[in-house]
């Protein structure tokens, strides 16, 4: 088809002065980010059903938004602060700060905390995949339960634990009960996120990871009808450079000659998981 310069919809859902960062299909809405609020509109009637502020402060900016479930998880520039709302009630769900666990796996002399921020967001098959400022790559599985709800940085603990900071706002039986209540595909399913289970991939990006981008594989021929439930999942990020965080950049030769080296210029860096049939996206 062709774009067409006539016949269009147009939602306002605030003044011109800031734009629409990114949009998101929940359920059989449209969750559109406009500053530090989701506006919510009905995907049939589009009309605004629902504003909420995601962040308190007006001067933040809702970067990325993912869907699965009954959940639905948020990054805020600038911010290592991740926030899950009900995709139905828009109930403020779960708070999860990645940069304890970040600090934890890499250690302090490795990053750069002012950018220790939230660029990349991407769900698929229950995994919620993050990607930082710093190139930093993590693949945490969601649950629909929670062992632990309460804050793993209190004065008892050390801030710098593995999960980091973790805060819920309701408990599993209200989360279920409204859950099931608001009907809707997959609505019993809140996608929390601990990150005890987080993996951290030493392999990342120089610079801050731009996007993700996740590719089903072609099913395997096997006789065994156990191995043959599953098929592999290619998650792909890129971002400018790359590097291993095992090594860093110490041992790299110095630049003799005018250019780029390889690992400067901009790649992306593929992973292969196994996934149950059917893949879930969304």
């Amino acid at each position: 088809g062709e774009w067409a310069d006539f016949g269009y919809h147009t939602i306002r859902v605030g003044p011109a002065t800031s734009s629409v960062r990114c949009l998101c299909i929940v359920a059989s809405n449209i969750w559109a980010a406009y500053k530090n609020c989701i506006v919510v509109v009905d995907g049939e009637s589009l009309q605004i059903v629902k504003v909420f502020a995601a962040h308190p402060r007006r001067d933040s900016q809702v970067r990325a938004v993912q869907w699965v479930g009954a959940g639905v998880w948020i990054s805020i520039r600038l911010d290592s602060t991740l926030r899950m709302y009900h995709a139905h009630t828009f109930e403020h769900l779960q708070d999860v700060d990645i940069e304890p666990y970040v600090t934890k796996m890499l250690g302090t002399s490795r990053l750069d905390f002012s950018y220790m921020r939230t660029t990349a967001l991407h769900i698929s098959n229950r995994r919620l995949w993050i990607g930082t400022g710093t190139g930093v790559v993590i693949s945490v599985p969601l649950s629909g339960t929670l062992e632990q709800k309460v804050e793993t940085n209190d004065g008892k603990k050390s801030s710098n634990g593995p999960g980091g900071l973790v805060r819920v706002y309701s408990s599993n039986k209200d989360s279920k009960d409204d859950a099931s209540s608001s009907g809707g595909g997959g609505g019993a399913f809140i996608p929390y996120c601990n990150l005890t289970q987080a993996q951290l991939s030493f392999h990342g990006h120089k610079d801050s990871v731009k996007f993700f981008l996740a590719v089903p594989g072609a099913p395997r021929e096997v006789e065994d009808e156990q191995e043959a439930e599953l098929r592999k999942m290619l998650v792909i990020s890129g971002g400018d450079g790359y590097i291993d965080f095992r090594l860093g950049e110490e041992n790299e030769p110095p630049i003799t000659t005018k250019g780029v080296r390889a690992r400067d210029m901009s790649h992306i860096i593929i992973w292969e998981v196994d996934a149950e049939l059917p893949v879930i996206s969304s």
